[in-house]
Formats: C-alpha cells, structure tokens, sequence
C-alpha cells in the first residue's frame, strides 16, 4: 500500500512539473509584442467643429501595419491641411509615421504605452508634439498630442 501510493505521489509531481514546463515554454513563445492588435483604431472617424471638419481614417492592411490619413476641411469643402499616416512594427517595436502635406519629412513615434484601446507614442527630438495619444471608448476616439507647454485633444466619432 506504502508503495503505491508513494508511485502516485511521483506521477502527480512528474505530471505537475510537466504541466509547469509546457506552461513555462508557451508563455516563452507568445511574446507581449504578439498581442498588440489596432484594429480598434480602424474607421472613419469625424470632428466637426464650427468653421472645420477634420476626417481621419485608419485601415488595418496586415498584423503589423495600419495605415491612414488625416483631412481637415473648412464649412466650404476646401482643405485646409492633410496628413498621411501609418503605425508599423519595425523589429520588436512599433511606431507612429505621422507626413502633413506641407513637410518634406514624416516624423516618427516610438510606442511607448499599449493597453485594451489606448496608445501612445513618442519622440523626445519634435517640437511639438512629443507624445501622441489614441483611446477608443465605444464610438468616440480621442487623440492628444502634447509635450510639456501645451497639449491639444481631438474628439472624434464613428461614422457608418
């Protein structure tokens, strides 16, 4: 009787042990990296304000590339100012390309923050802004861009 349950006693710490290994293992392989998805940031997305509109739409165009464009417009149709946007992965990292049309250059944003619909961005060298910020929150998405003087928020709602 002693021995069998000391054969019992073994099989349960050699099967938890492997349990404990396989866990150990899986956890290894899917990376944090593997779980950031921006799909909720996908859609047309409008502020209207008196005098302005501003549009942005954001697209998912593979696992690691989201890809959109800003346009603002005044009550009479015509643009005011545009911006060509895209959130890529780049080795394990993510980043925010943010190309207004009057800018010879696009302007880069290290992710620094991804939770449940919220994101953030940022690049110590500009000016303004420094950080960029998304959340979603059922059909509104707001955006803040700031650095330390002034910060900037933007409203915007779903629209079919």
């Amino acid at each position: 009787m002693k021995i069998k349950r000391k054969y019992m006693l073994m099989l349960l710490a050699l099967a938890s042990s492997i349990w404990i290994y396989f866990g150990i293992v899986i956890q290894n392989k899917t990376k944090y990296q593997d779980f950031i998805n921006f799909e909720w940031m996908s859609g047309d997305w409008y502020m209207r304000e008196e005098g302005y509109t501003i549009f942005e739409h954001w697209d998912s165009k593979s696992e690691h590339v989201m890809e959109g464009f800003s346009v603002t417009t005044n009550d009479n149709g015509d643009t005011l100012g545009r911006e060509e946007l895209r959130i890529i992965k780049i080795d394990n990292d993510y980043f925010y390309i943010a190309k207004p049309s009057k800018k010879k250059n696009p302007t880069t944003f290290k992710m620094i923050v991804d939770s449940i619909r919220k994101v953030s961005f940022y690049n110590e060298s500009n000016e303004f802004p420094k950080l960029i910020e998304y959340k979603r929150t059922g059909d509104s998405l707001v955006a803040n861009i700031s650095n330390s003087k002034r910060s900037m928020i933007f409203r915007y709602k779903l629209e079919d």
